[in-house]
């Protein structure tokens, strides 16, 4: 289930991925329930994983609803890979809560002055932002004393519970932002891969339908997240274009920019840029690969799953060096501040240098097996933790 306005969200694919895990986990003699509210966005095919394996699905639209059910049940374990909404359910006593916590973006990264590029500008959407550009000290410690305040609505709802996160990083976030919380409430497992079939990797129909053509492109995604961005980067890639500093066959691929008003304003009529939808997962896989460079100039990350998936096929990173990122890619990608457009810049210039380039690939395909390996045993010590 997706927590936001797009299709994909990491919450939803790690929920699907820890629930097809759990259901071939699960011992005989325990039973696994599962809720969902059918008016927000839902992968049908849970249902149908449901059907076979004899899941009960309740369907709860509010959380008026949620606490009778489970009030009625009184379940042993109750889990949420997506709990940020549930700060005024009811418990029962006898019932153990473990949820995830995924990041603390919205602590840790309050606001950004280019947040007005990502989205069709209204009166409420400006005056907010004003705010925040003329009393930044004032918009920031209020937004943060409202954010602190619903998560300790939620680390309160019941004293039998288990806190998880996904990193090490975001471990140490949340005991740096609720000092009330102690070491041994909070594990980390990493984020487990994504769930897909198997990919035809000489399949090439997403390049030809874009027009690019493999290693002439440099690839940009959720551009229309501020958190993750894209905006930023497009106008370090245009200011070099313009300056002709990027080789003149290297066009620049941005994906899931919904509203273009203001990318389009800043790269005028440059052929340079193609711009895409949000694409399958079969499809990113295809993209990811055939990159000259994948750059991932995110804000703030719990774990991070992109640079990952890109560096899996020994496609060079550019990303930024904050929050999860380094503790996921070590030393294979190259880093840069994403506030800082001259430093973005030189390590897009750096893409192009072989020695560099050759350098970081030696180093994916080892980093790439140990963080899948932790993932996968991270997975299944998860599960373990809801079942016992």
């Amino acid at each position: 289930m997706s927590s936001s306005g797009t299709d994909f969200h990491g919450g939803g694919e790690y929920a699907k991925t820890l629930f097809l895990r759990l259901c071939e986990l699960l011992p005989e003699e325990k039973t696994l329930e599962v809720f969902y509210d059918p008016n927000r966005k839902f992968d049908k095919s849970i249902l149908e994983v449901c059907h076979k394996s004899l899941v009960t699905v309740h369907y709860c639209k509010n959380n008026t609803e949620l606490s009778k059910l489970l009030c009625d049940n009184i379940y042993d374990v109750f889990y949420s890979a997506l709990p940020y909404s549930y700060t005024d359910i009811v418990i029962p006593k006898k019932t153990k809560f473990i949820y995830t916590i995924h990041g603390l973006r919205d602590l840790e990264y309050p606001s950004d002055r280019y947040e007005l590029k990502y989205k069709k500008l209204n009166l409420k959407i400006a005056i907010k932002h004003l705010f925040f550009l003329l009393f930044p000290v004032w918009w920031i410690s209020n937004r943060l004393k409202s954010r602190i305040n619903n998560y300790n609505k939620l680390f309160s709802l019941t004293s039998i519970q288990s806190i998880i996160t996904v990193s090490n990083h975001s471990k140490y976030a949340l005991l740096y932002f609720f000092p009330q919380l102690n070491n041994s409430q909070i594990k980390f497992y990493y984020s487990p891969a994504k769930q897909h079939d198997p990919i035809d990797l000489t399949n090439n129909n997403i390049l030809k339908s874009l027009s690019l053509e493999p290693e002439k492109y440099i690839l940009l995604i959720t551009a229309d997240r501020s958190e993750k961005g894209a905006y930023r980067a497009c106008k370090v890639l245009y200011e070099l274009i313009i300056n002709n500093k990027i080789p003149e066959n290297i066009r620049i691929l941005v994906l899931g920019a919904s509203y273009k008003k203001h990318y389009l304003k800043l790269t005028g009529n440059s052929r340079r840029f193609e711009w895409g939808s949000y694409v399958s997962s079969l499809d990113l896989e295809i993209l990811y690969m055939n990159a000259h460079l994948f750059i991932y100039p995110t804000l703030n990350e719990g774990f991070g799953y992109p640079p990952l998936e890109a560096m899996k096929y020994g496609t060079l990173c550019a990303c930024s060096a904050n929050s999860a990122v380094t503790e996921v890619c070590g030393d294979c990608v190259l880093y840069f501040n994403p506030f800082d457009e001259i430093e973005m810049s030189i390590r897009i210039l750096q893409s192009f240098d072989s020695e560099i380039k050759n350098d970081k690939m030696e180093k994916m395909a080892n980093r790439y097996k140990l963080i899948s390996d932790k993932q996968k045993s991270c997975l299944d010590m998860l599960v373990n933790e809801i079942i016992q």
